[in-house]
């Protein structure tokens, strides 16, 4: 996870670990991420939740996260309708 590399208090520390778990709770609970890109899926998240602190954007982290998750989402829906993934 990108926490270790935050310079923060361990009271924000654990600001930034409780909002990373209650983001991702939310997340998990739509039912929309397959088992196996769970661990992928978590990574993401903590980067995003570390941006969100490290730019130290007003308001609140776990609803910021979890937009922002959502946002930067790939959308399967788009392979099914016949458009092919960018080459890399």
């Amino acid at each position: 996870m990108p926490f270790r590399s935050i310079v923060a208090t361990p009271e924000e520390l654990a600001q930034i670990v409780t909002a990373f778990e209650e983001a991702w709770r939310q997340i998990e609970t739509r039912g929309e991420i397959a088992p196996l890109g769970v661990p992928a899926e978590r990574e993401r998240l903590g980067y995003i939740v570390a941006g969100l602190w490290n730019a130290k954007i007003p308001g609140q982290l776990v609803e910021l996260a979890v937009a922002q998750f959502d946002a930067t989402a790939v959308q399967p829906a788009a392979f099914a309708n016949g458009v092919p993934p960018l080459d890399p």
